[in-house]
Protein backbone atom coordinates (compact mmCIF):
# COMPACT_ATOMS: atom_id res chain seq x y z
CA UNK A 1 0.00 0.00 0.00
CA UNK A 2 2.76 2.44 0.95
CA UNK A 3 4.69 1.44 -2.16
CA UNK A 4 1.72 2.25 -4.42
CA UNK A 5 1.15 5.57 -2.66
CA UNK A 6 4.78 6.50 -3.16
CA UNK A 7 4.58 5.35 -6.79
CA UNK A 8 1.60 7.65 -7.38
CA UNK A 9 3.33 10.64 -5.80
CA UNK A 10 6.55 10.06 -7.77
CA UNK A 11 4.57 9.49 -10.99
CA UNK A 12 2.62 12.73 -10.55
CA UNK A 13 5.80 14.66 -9.76
CA UNK A 14 7.43 13.15 -12.86
CA UNK A 15 4.44 14.15 -14.99
CA UNK A 16 4.41 17.67 -13.51
CA UNK A 17 8.13 18.17 -14.15
CA UNK A 18 7.72 16.85 -17.71
CA UNK A 19 4.97 19.38 -18.45
CA UNK A 20 7.09 22.18 -17.00
CA UNK A 21 10.16 21.21 -19.04
CA UNK A 22 8.31 20.81 -22.34
CA UNK A 23 6.42 24.07 -21.75
CA UNK A 24 9.71 25.82 -20.98
CA UNK A 25 11.21 24.60 -24.26
CA UNK A 26 8.03 25.64 -26.07
CA UNK A 27 8.26 29.13 -24.59
CA UNK A 28 11.92 29.35 -25.63
CA UNK A 29 11.04 28.42 -29.22
CA UNK A 30 7.84 30.52 -29.23
CA UNK A 31 8.36 33.32 -26.65
CA UNK A 32 5.38 34.78 -24.82
CA UNK A 33 4.97 38.49 -25.56
CA UNK A 34 6.13 40.81 -22.80
CA UNK A 35 3.26 42.12 -20.71
CA UNK A 36 0.81 39.32 -21.53
CA UNK A 37 -1.19 38.49 -18.39
CA UNK A 38 -1.29 34.68 -18.35
CA UNK A 39 -3.87 34.72 -15.56
CA UNK A 40 -6.43 36.57 -17.70
CA UNK A 41 -8.29 34.31 -20.18
CA UNK A 42 -9.55 37.40 -22.05
CA UNK A 43 -5.96 38.49 -22.66
CA UNK A 44 -4.87 34.99 -23.66
CA UNK A 45 -7.68 34.38 -26.17
CA UNK A 46 -6.38 36.74 -28.91
CA UNK A 47 -2.80 35.58 -28.30
CA UNK A 48 -3.72 31.91 -28.78
CA UNK A 49 -5.53 32.73 -32.00
CA UNK A 50 -2.24 33.95 -33.51
CA UNK A 51 -0.02 31.07 -32.40
CA UNK A 52 1.54 28.87 -35.07
CA UNK A 53 0.63 25.18 -35.01
CA UNK A 54 4.12 24.32 -33.75
CA UNK A 55 3.56 26.31 -30.58
CA UNK A 56 0.24 24.60 -29.96
CA UNK A 57 1.82 21.18 -30.50
CA UNK A 58 4.06 21.82 -27.49
CA UNK A 59 0.88 21.86 -25.37
CA UNK A 60 -0.19 18.54 -26.86
CA UNK A 61 3.26 17.02 -26.40
CA UNK A 62 3.60 18.13 -22.80
CA UNK A 63 0.43 16.34 -21.66
CA UNK A 64 0.94 13.21 -23.74
CA UNK A 65 4.58 12.74 -22.76
CA UNK A 66 3.78 13.54 -19.11
CA UNK A 67 1.04 10.91 -19.04
CA UNK A 68 3.42 8.37 -20.55
CA UNK A 69 6.45 8.91 -18.35
CA UNK A 70 4.50 9.54 -15.15
CA UNK A 71 2.45 6.37 -15.69
CA UNK A 72 5.49 4.30 -16.61
CA UNK A 73 7.39 5.40 -13.52
CA UNK A 74 4.38 4.78 -11.27
CA UNK A 75 3.82 1.30 -12.72
CA UNK A 76 7.45 0.33 -12.38
CA UNK A 77 7.68 1.55 -8.78
CA UNK A 78 4.24 0.39 -7.68
CA UNK A 79 2.70 -3.05 -7.46
CA UNK A 80 2.32 -4.07 -11.11
CA UNK A 81 -0.49 -6.51 -10.27
CA UNK A 82 -2.64 -3.71 -8.84
CA UNK A 83 -2.06 -1.32 -11.77
CA UNK A 84 -3.79 1.35 -9.72
CA UNK A 85 -0.78 3.65 -9.48
CA UNK A 86 -0.41 4.05 -13.24
CA UNK A 87 -4.13 4.60 -13.72
CA UNK A 88 -4.18 7.28 -11.03
CA UNK A 89 -1.27 9.14 -12.61
CA UNK A 90 -2.83 8.96 -16.09
CA UNK A 91 -6.13 10.11 -14.61
CA UNK A 92 -4.38 13.00 -12.89
CA UNK A 93 -2.81 14.17 -16.17
CA UNK A 94 -6.19 13.77 -17.92
CA UNK A 95 -7.94 15.84 -15.23
CA UNK A 96 -5.21 18.51 -15.28
CA UNK A 97 -5.53 18.73 -19.07
CA UNK A 98 -9.30 19.14 -18.82
CA UNK A 99 -8.85 21.86 -16.19
CA UNK A 100 -6.35 23.63 -18.44
CA UNK A 101 -8.75 23.55 -21.40
CA UNK A 102 -11.59 24.88 -19.23
CA UNK A 103 -9.46 27.68 -17.76
CA UNK A 104 -7.77 28.73 -21.00
CA UNK A 105 -9.53 28.62 -24.36
CA UNK A 106 -7.78 26.27 -26.80
CA UNK A 107 -8.77 24.99 -30.23
CA UNK A 108 -11.21 22.08 -29.98
CA UNK A 109 -8.96 19.83 -32.07
CA UNK A 110 -6.15 20.35 -29.56
CA UNK A 111 -8.34 19.47 -26.59
CA UNK A 112 -9.63 16.30 -28.25
CA UNK A 113 -6.20 15.24 -29.51
CA UNK A 114 -4.62 15.88 -26.11
CA UNK A 115 -7.24 13.93 -24.16
CA UNK A 116 -7.09 11.00 -26.59
CA UNK A 117 -3.29 11.13 -26.51
CA UNK A 118 -3.23 11.09 -22.71
CA UNK A 119 -5.44 7.99 -22.60
CA UNK A 120 -3.43 6.20 -25.28
CA UNK A 121 -0.05 7.10 -23.78
CA UNK A 122 -1.22 5.95 -20.35
CA UNK A 123 -2.26 2.58 -21.77
CA UNK A 124 0.97 2.30 -23.77
CA UNK A 125 3.05 3.05 -20.67
CA UNK A 126 1.19 0.33 -18.75
CA UNK A 127 1.91 -2.20 -21.53
CA UNK A 128 5.56 -1.18 -21.62
CA UNK A 129 5.82 -1.54 -17.85
CA UNK A 130 4.46 -5.09 -18.17
CA UNK A 131 7.08 -5.88 -20.81
CA UNK A 132 9.88 -4.39 -18.72
CA UNK A 133 8.87 -6.02 -15.45
CA UNK A 134 7.77 -9.33 -16.99
CA UNK A 135 4.61 -9.46 -14.84
CA UNK A 136 0.96 -9.63 -15.77
CA UNK A 137 -1.91 -7.91 -13.97
CA UNK A 138 -3.94 -10.03 -11.56
CA UNK A 139 -7.07 -10.09 -13.74
CA UNK A 140 -5.20 -11.29 -16.84
CA UNK A 141 -5.96 -8.06 -18.73
CA UNK A 142 -2.69 -6.90 -20.35
CA UNK A 143 -3.44 -3.26 -19.76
Amino acid sequence: MLRNGLAIVIGIITAFVTVMLIDKVGHMVYPIPAGLDLTDPDAIRPYLATLPVGAILFVLASSVVAAFDGTLIACLIGNMKARVSGSVVGGFVFAASVANFIAIPHPLWLALATLAGVVLSTLLAMRLAIAISGTQPRDGNPG
